[in-house]
């Protein structure tokens, strides 16, 4: 049975992320429904955990939009700081934004393998080597940071997680001394419904933009 490949579902990935700008708060809040049932039907654990990680990152943003964006004020606000609408809007909005982000690549990490995931974003990656990006050092690095979140939590270290993976994706980025990592980068397979879904998600962005 022909499935869309995981370079199709990186690139579904980031067109994505451009339509979240246009799209309602009406809009991501159901975005957001299917989202989150379709992670209950997938026994994906992973986004909710890392939600609750956030929760104070989301609560601060959240704030810094109701008090600083201006607007009409909340009626019978019973505060100093006056929130406005315009200002909860956009909070929500941009909370609902970074949570359907997560949603969606927590999904992906999900339905594939490390080394689907990272084959994947190497070949995506790959036309970037001639503005001097060492695509092969960066995916090495990245394979080795997932690998080293695997190992943590299988070990329930979490705070170690957090600290270390700070400091792997640092590398991911800087040029330094390694250890030598072996991998194999297996070109995805594209079918006539990687094609589908890449123009249908074209289609949606085009009609999204001229709405």
């Amino acid at each position: 049975m022909p499935s869309i490949s995981t370079t199709t579902q990186l690139i579904l990935f980031f067109i994505f992320t451009l339509a979240l700008n246009m799209w309602s708060l009406n809009t991501m809040l159901l975005l957001m429904l299917v989202l989150g049932l379709l992670l209950i039907y997938l026994k994906n654990n992973h986004f909710y955990r890392l939600m609750k990680r956030l929760k104070w990152f989301y609560l601060v943003m959240f704030l810094i939009f109701v008090f600083n964006t201006p607007g009409q004020h909340v009626a019978n606000w019973p505060f100093a700081f006056m929130a406005t609408y315009e200002g909860l809007e956009m909070g929500l909005m941009q909370v609902l934004r970074i949570a359907l982000v997560l949603a969606v690549l927590s999904i992906i990490l999900k339905q594939n393998t490390k080394q689907q995931f990272i084959s994947g974003l190497y070949f995506l990656m790959k036309p970037l080597s001639c503005l001097g990006l060492d695509v092969q050092r960066f995916s090495a690095r990245l394979w080795l940071t997932l690998h080293y979140v695997e190992l943590k939590q299988a070990s329930g270290n979490e705070v170690s997680v957090i600290k270390g993976l700070a400091g792997r994706l640092e590398q991911a980025f800087v040029e330094g001394d390694e250890d030598d990592v072996v991998i194999e980068f297996v070109r995805p397979m594209f079918t006539w419904l990687d094609c589908c879904a890449i123009s249908l998600m074209f289609c949606f962005l085009f009609i999204a933009f001229l709405g």
